[in-house]
C-alpha cells in the first residue's frame, strides 16, 4: 500500500486541529533500518516499508501517536523513569484517546480501558507499583504479567516507537499524584448503644452537617467583574493545545497574503462550587464572576456540592455560566468536591467559604476561600479572599 506524509498530515490535522502548530512545524524523516515509526521533540522518523505496509487506518492512528507523544512532551517528562514502563504508560493513554475518537487501535497496540482515568505519570505509578508486587511476589525481574491486563511486553507492536515517545520537552512533570483514601472502619464487636450514639454524634460533625437539600437555584444578575486573582499565573500551562487562524504572522505566497496557524496553550479546568445552605445567592455570584475570568484562559467543565456533588456541566460561554442551575443547599461535604475531580485535568478549582473539617484523602487543587475562615487541607493551595474584596 502506499503512503503519502504530507495527506497524512492534513488529515491528523483535521482531526486533532489544536496539533496543527506541531503537525506543521515538526520535520518527517523517512529513513530505511528505522524500527517502525519512532519520534522526539523535533522530528518523527518512520521507515518507509513500514508505513506502506499499513492501513490507511493505521497509517493514520501511528503518525497521530506520534504527533501526540511529540505534543504532550512525553520524552522530557520521562526522563528519570523507567522507559519500558513509562513508554507503556503513555502509549497506553494515547492509544485510548485516539480509540475514543473513533480510530481502532493498530494491531498489537496496548489497550488498557482503563488508562484513560489517569494521566501520563498516575497511569506509570500505578504499572511500577504493580510491576514490582510482581517482581517481589513472583521473582520475575522483567515483570512478564502485566499487572493492568494483556501482556506487559509495552513494546508489543509498538515497542520501538515508543522508546523514543517518551518525548517531551517540558520542565514539569506534569504529574497529579493519585491518592485512595479509606475511612475507617466502624468495630462492629461494640454493641454498646451510648457508644452508637456517640458515634453518631461524631459522624454528624465530621460532615459538617449532613442534611441533604436538593433545591434548585439560578443566580440572576451575575455580571462581570475585574478578576479578584491573577488566573494566568494560577493556572497551569498545560499540555492541551489550541490552535488558532491568525495573520499576525501572515506569509506572503504567490502575491497572496495568507493565514498561518499559531499555537496557543490551552489548559483543561474543573470547577466545583459550593452551594451549601452557608453560600448565599450574592457569595455563589461571586463565584461565577470568577468563573467568566478564567472562561478565557482555559477549556472549563463547572458543577455545584453540598453533601453530593450533581455533575459537571461543560461551560463554552459566559452565557453558560448564566444559564446554569445550581442544586444544593444541604450541609457540606468537603470528600464529594474531592471525589467530583477527574484525574486527568490540568487544574483543579474549589470555591467555597470553608465551613466544613478538611476533607480525608489529599487533593492538588487550587482552593478558593471566600470570607473568614481559615482551612488547612492536604495537598494543593489555599487562597482567602476577605468579604470586603466582595462585591
Amino acid at each position: 500500500m502506499i503512503y503519502d506524509i504530507a495527506a497524512l498530515r492534513r488529515k491528523v490535522i483535521a482531526m486533532y486541529p489544536f496539533f496543527g502548530s506541531v503537525a506543521a512545524n515538526i520535520e518527517y524523516r523517512e529513513t530505511e533500518g528505522v524500527p517502525s515509526i519512532t519520534s522526539d521533540e523535533r522530528s518523527i522518523s518512520y521507515d518507509p516499508q513500514y508505513m506502506a505496509g499499513l492501513s490507511d487506518n493505521d497509517q493514520v492512528f501511528v503518525l497521530a501517536r506520534e504527533l501526540c507523544h511529540v505534543a504532550f512532551r512525553h520524552r522530557a517528562r520521562g526522563k528519570g523513569k523507567d522507559p519500558a514502563i513509562w513508554q507503556t504508560a503513555t502509549e497506553a493513554i494515547i492509544n485510548q484517546m485516539l480509540k475514543r475518537d473513533g480510530l481502532d487501535i493498530i494491531r498489537g497496540g496496548v489497550d488498557y480501558p482503563e488508562a484513560a482515568d489517569y494521566d501520563a505519570e498516575q497511569y506509570y505509578e500505578l504499572l511500577l507499583s504493580e510491576r514490582l508486587d510482581i517482581d517481589l511476589t513472583d521473582g520475575q525481574l522483567e515483570g512478564q504479567e502485566n499487572p493492568a491486563g494483556g501482556n506487559s511486553d509495552s513494546g508489543q507492536g509498538n515497542s520501538d516507537d515508543e522508546q523514543e515517545s517518551d518525548d517531551d520537552d517540558g520542565d514539569d512533570d506534569g504529574s497529579d499524584e493519585l491518592y485512595t483514601g479509606l475511612l475507617p472502619e466502624k468495630n462492629s464487636d461494640d454493641n454498646d448503644p451510648e457508644d452508637d450514639d456517640q458515634a453518631l454524634i461524631e459522624d454528624t460533625e465530621s460532615d459538617a452537617g449532613n442534611d441533604i437539600n436538593r433545591d434548585t437555584r439560578a443566580v440572576e444578575d451575575i455580571g462581570r467583574l475585574a478578576p479578584l486573582l491573577d488566573w494566568r499565573l494560577l493556572l497551569l500551562d498545560t499540555i492541551s493545545y489550541g490552535v488558532d487562524w491568525s495573520y499576525r504572522n501572515a506569509i506572503l505566497e504567490d502575491g497572496i497574503v495568507r493565514s498561518v496557524l499559531e499555537e496557543k496553550p490551552f489548559p483543561e479546568t474543573e470547577i466545583v462550587l459550593d452551594t451549601s445552605w452557608s453560600v448565599d445567592e450574592e457569595l455563589l455570584r461571586n463565584f461565577l464572576r470568577e468563573c467568566k475570568n478564567i472562561l478565557p484562559l482555559s477549556k472549563l467543565r463547572a458543577g455545584c456540592f453540598d453533601t453530593e456533588f450533581y455533575g459537571f456541566h461543560d461551560i463554552r460561554t459566559e452565557k453558560d455560566i448564566d444559564d446554569m442551575v445550581f442544586q444544593g443547599g444541604g450541609g457540606t461535604d468537603f470528600n464529594a468536591a474531592v471525589d467530583a475531580f477527574t484525574m486527568r485535568v490540568d487544574n483543579r478549582i474549589i470555591f467555597t467559604d470553608g465551613q466544613a473539617p478538611m476533607p480525608d484523602r489529599p487533593l492538588k487543587a487550587i482552593w478558593v476561600v471566600c470570607g473568614e475562615e481559615e482551612i488547612a487541607p492536604d495537598g494543593g493551595i489555599v487562597i482567602h479572599i476577605k468579604p470586603e474584596q466582595l462585591l
